[in-house]
C-alpha cells in the first residue's frame, strides 16, 4: 500500500494509540462480569472453602466469574451511560489505536475507517431494528446515545454516576492489556 509515514513513529502517536486502545478495553471489560480474583487461591489449594456453605454459594466463590452481579442493576447503568452500543464503540476504540499506528493508507482503511463506518452503521441499524420491534425502551433511547459520550455531554446523564458505576477490576485489567500492546517487546509484534 501507499506509505505515508515511517517506522519509527512519534511518541505522540503511540500514547495516543495507547489512549485509544484503553478506552476501547476497558469499554469492553465493563460489558465482562466483574472478575473475581479471590478465585485462583480456590482453584489452587491455597484457601479451603467452607463445607458448610450451600453448594451453590461454594461453587460462586470457586468461580472466576460473578454472573450475577449486575441482575438487579437496570437498564441504563454504567458502560452505556456512554454508550446504548458499548461492544460497536469498544471495538472502535480499539480498531482506532491501530490506525493511528497505521504507516500506508490500506491500514489506516482496514483499522480506522472500516470500523469507523461499518460500526456506527451496525450501531443505527440495531438502534432501528430494536425499535421497531419494541425491543429499545422508549426510556433507554431518551437516557442514552448511540454515539459515546454525547448523552454525558449534553447532560442526560452524570459523569460522576459512571465513574461510581465502573468496575475497578475490570477497568484495570483493560489499562493492563493497553499497556501490553503498547510495551510489548518487537519480536510480539504480529499486530501492530
Amino acid at each position: 500500500g501507499l506509505e505515508f509515514r515511517s517506522a519509527p513513529l512519534p511518541i505522540s502517536a503511540r500514547f495516543a494509540a495507547f489512549l485509544l486502545r484503553a478506552a476501547g478495553l476497558v469499554t469492553l471489560g465493563q460489558l465482562a462480569p466483574p472478575l473475581n480474583l479471590n478465585a485462583a487461591t480456590i482453584a489452587l489449594g491455597l484457601e479451603e472453602v467452607n463445607k458448610e456453605l450451600p453448594a451453590e454459594v461454594r461453587g460462586a466463590m470457586g468461580c472466576p466469574f460473578d454472573f450475577n452481579a449486575y441482575k438487579d442493576r437496570g437498564e441504563v447503568y454504567g458502560i452505556t451511560r456512554v454508550s446504548r452500543r458499548p461492544e460497536l464503540f469498544g471495538l472502535l476504540f480499539l480498531s482506532l489505536g491501530g490506525a493511528v499506528l497505521a504507516t500506508t493508507a490500506t491500514q489506516v482503511a482496514f483499522y480506522g475507517v472500516g470500523p469507523a463506518v461499518c460500526f456506527t452503521i451496525l450501531g443505527m441499524h440495531s438502534d432501528r431494528t430494536q425499535r421497531m420491534n419494541g425491543q429499545l425502551s422508549e426510556t433507554k433511547e431518551r437516557e442514552t446515545s448511540l454515539l459515546p459520550f454525547v448523552a454525558i455531554m449534553d447532560g442526560r446523564q452524570s459523569l460522576s454516576q459512571l465513574l461510581s458505576e465502573v468496575d475497578p477490576v475490570n477497568a484495570s485489567v483493560g489499562l493492563g492489556l493497553a499497556g501490553f500492546f503498547a510495551l510489548r517487546p518487537h519480536w510480539m509484534r504480529w499486530v501492530r
